[in-house]
């Protein structure tokens, strides 16, 4: 006997029919500011998404994540959805513009394509200090000639850091960290770019890019 299929597709919605057998599949991006009550519908999920992707760096030193409690006070969250279930975040402070200081899956593959999503658009729209993974990640989605237009020099950072010490890797004479010397032989143009930042009495390698000044709002 004979079957018939139909695809229906949108940016945000699918439906699979067969013989009777339909399923909508529902995506989206959920966006919460200052202290919209949906956040309290989120909290758990985001939490739990936050504390995993860090944990493996020994968990995020970031002020504004010691709790749920301060999470919540944080301005912006962006959260992807599947099916009403969140699989991906980033999460942006109010400091000099869209500051993006925190991303995060659930770890399944919609969640890996909506981050992936999200760093597409992240350079026009926001900037941030990306290490590690996020910074892989944000080298993967761009070519090096788009990079390049949205990088921002460790003495930039510097200002806009207000007091923090950045070490620019440039001229540095001690020992970088492995992820630091793994990018670099991967991604030369960079070491013009790249500084050591301390993150909670670490040192961490930093790249800060993307644009300053856009509002949240």
């Amino acid at each position: 006997m004979s079957r018939r299929y139909q695809i229906y597709r949108s940016s945000t919605i699918g439906v699979y029919t067969c013989e009777g057998f339909k399923e909508h599949l529902s995506e989206g991006f959920v966006n919460l500011i200052t202290d919209d009550p949906k956040k309290e519908q989120y909290v758990d999920a985001v939490w739990d998404m936050i504390q995993t992707s860090y944990a493996g760096i020994g968990g995020i030193r970031t002020n504004g994540f010691q709790s749920k409690e301060a999470m919540m006070q944080l301005p912006f969250w962006k959260v992807a959805t599947v099916n009403g279930k969140p699989v991906a975040v980033t999460i942006y402070k109010d400091k000099g513009g869209r500051k993006s200081v925190a991303s995060a899956t659930d770890g399944s593959e919609e969640g890996k394509k909506k981050i992936a999503d999200m760093m597409k658009n992240e350079l026009s729209r926001s900037y941030g200090e990306k290490s590690k993974g996020a910074l892989g990640l944000m080298l993967k989605s761009h070519p090096p000639e788009v990079i390049k237009r949205f990088l921002i020099p460790p003495k930039e950072v510097a200002k806009m850091s207000k007091g923090d010490i950045v070490i620019p890797i440039k001229g540095y004479k001690g020992d970088l960290p492995d992820d630091a010397k793994m990018t670099l032989s991967k991604y030369p143009f960079l070491k013009d770019y790249g500084y050591l930042k301390d993150f909670g009495g670490k040192m961490l390698f930093k790249i800060m890019l993307g644009t300053p000044g856009k509002s949240i709002k």
